[in-house]
């Protein structure tokens, strides 16, 4: 009679440890899907950045093009504005040169 408790105890015990075995797979189970999961919302997080980031390096290329030719704009203005400036220094010269020559020729007259 012995043999049978004890036998039975073995039995109740195989139960438990394969439930406890069923439990734990179960678990395992649970927490690679959860992992899975947090994996797969993370990389999608990440990919919806870069895309952030895509777009916003694109945005800004095309504001720097944008600047730069307007910098291209503003120094060809400034060259032709130089030119017109060193055209009216000239034309002011001369204008005084004339003014002078004629105010010495008009002094040496009334002198």
């Amino acid at each position: 009679m012995e043999i049978w408790i004890i036998a039975l105890i073995f039995i109740i015990a195989a139960f438990g440890i394969l439930a406890m075995l069923g439990y734990v797979k179960n678990e395992t189970d649970r927490l690679q899907l959860k992992h899975f999961l947090a994996t797969a919302e993370f990389k999608r997080e990440i990919e919806e950045l870069q895309k952030q980031h895509s777009f916003k390096v694109e945005s800004d290329r095309l504001i720097i093009d944008e600047l730069t030719a307007q910098v291209a704009e503003l120094e060809a203005s400034v060259g032709e504005l130089e030119a017109e400036k060193t055209k009216l220094q000239t034309s002011l010269d001369k204008v005084r040169l004339d003014l002078a020559t004629e105010d010495l020729s008009t002094t040496t007259i009334a002198s």
